[in-house]
């Protein structure tokens, strides 16, 4: 955790702001989600506490909990997972794959029969893609309203291919310290 705090400081001097913004969905203001919003990970990686570190350094509320449950759903606008593997976040979450795959296939399918908005975010690049990572990152995308990705990400162009197949809003930033700003002008407008 130490070294995501770290990173995200660094990475927050260095270039704040959306220079890098380019977006199908954020560029044309066609989607937009609300407040309360909770952010959880597939596949345990750190990510989603970064993005959670991201959230509160640009003042958008939210909860985090990694391990969130459809029970946690309720009264949520929109439900942020932040896709990516890691076998050690599995380990100390103390759930292998299977059960990380169906506790997210509930809340996903728990948000669609509440009418919350889900976006599906990755920001881990390319050390998050691959054989362990794609098995997390696929279901989600499959099943979400809007995606936001890092550029390192989507060098091979899948998220950027699922969004024309799908016709789902894609956000794209260069850097992961937009990630924060661009959550914000998604789920509040501002």
């Amino acid at each position: 955790m130490k070294f995501i705090r770290q990173f995200v400081a660094g990475a927050s001097i260095s270039a704040f702001g959306i220079t890098g913004l380019v977006g199908l969905g954020l560029a044309q203001g066609s989607f937009q989600s609300r407040l309360p919003m909770a952010i959880t990970s597939c596949g345990q990686s750190p990510d989603a506490f970064a993005v959670s570190l991201l959230c509160k350094r640009v003042k958008l509320e939210h909860t985090y909990n990694n391990i969130l449950n459809p029970e946690g759903l309720k009264g949520l606008g929109t439900l942020v997972i932040v896709m990516g593997g890691s076998a050690k976040g599995l380990g100390e979450a103390g759930i292998d794959e299977k059960a990380e795959l169906a506790r997210v296939s509930s809340l996903l399918a728990g948000a669609k029969a509440q009418g919350i908005k889900v976006i599906a975010v990755h920001v881990g690049g390319e050390s998050r893609r691959g054989r362990l990572s794609d098995k997390f990152v696929l279901p989600v995308m499959d099943r979400s309203d809007c995606l936001l990705v890092t550029e390192a990400g989507n060098q091979d162009g899948l998220f950027t291919r699922t969004s024309r197949e799908r016709n789902l809003p894609l956000v794209v930033v260069r850097l992961l310290s937009e990630v924060g700003t661009a959550l914000k002008k998604i789920v509040s407008g501002s």
